[in-house]
């Protein structure tokens, strides 16, 4: 009888607490409420998530594909909430990486003309990447990628291009240099801010 009277306080302290979770995310409105909520309440070790539907492949982002704006919902230990959506756009490239922090400039240049020229003559990127690459890409493809999820320079140089189109981009403050192959068309896809809260604190 005891084990069953501890049962049902538990059950309803979780409920209680599950509601009052739920209560509290409703007043989450902006970035700015998440992030007093996160300071305010440091056990709910609270994140704020972009998540893209379109291009990621996980079972929580696919979750997400049919969920609306202000939605909150509850994912194995945690609840969400969904702040707001915005329209962006994803791109698509493979590359070679040429690191100057091991060669010199001399030699990333004549690389480069020789890799350029090899293309020009038929040989598939993916052989070069996997040729000559200084990283541990397997074929060059970088997958879909939001905006902002790259280095602003190297995403600045894909969006001025089109498909198809081969061209070098120079990070020479970070000494990393590519040969990039845009292999898509840009294509609009959705970002979700998401609040991450644990459930059971």
């Amino acid at each position: 009888m005891k084990k069953i009277i501890l049962f049902i306080i538990i059950f309803i302290s979780f409920q209680s607490f599950s509601q009052t979770i739920k209560e509290q995310l409703k007043q989450i409105i902006t970035i700015d409420d998440a992030k007093k909520l996160a300071t305010e309440n440091p056990n709910l070790e609270a994140e704020l998530l972009n998540i893209h539907p379109e291009i990621e492949t996980d079972d929580f982002a696919t979750k997400l594909a049919d969920v609306k704006t202000g939605e909150i919902f509850s994912d194995l230990d945690f609840t969400y909430k969904i702040l707001f959506e915005t329209n962006i756009n994803a791109f698509r490239v493979s590359y070679i990486f040429l690191d100057a922090s091991k060669i010199s400039l001399a030699e990333i240049e004549k690389l480069r003309t020789e890799i350029l020229e090899e293309y020009k003559n038929g040989i598939s990127f993916s052989n070069l990447a996997n040729k000559y690459t200084m990283d541990n890409s397997k074929d060059g493809d970088l997958g879909w990628f939001a905006e902002g999820m790259m280095v602003p320079d190297f995403e600045t140089e894909v969006k001025n291009h089109k498909q198809n189109d081969i061209f070098k981009v120079d990070i020479a403050n970070e000494k990393w240099y590519y040969i990039v192959l845009k292999t898509f068309n840009d294509k609009p896809i959705r970002e979700f801010t998401v609040l991450k809260i644990k459930s059971n604190t």
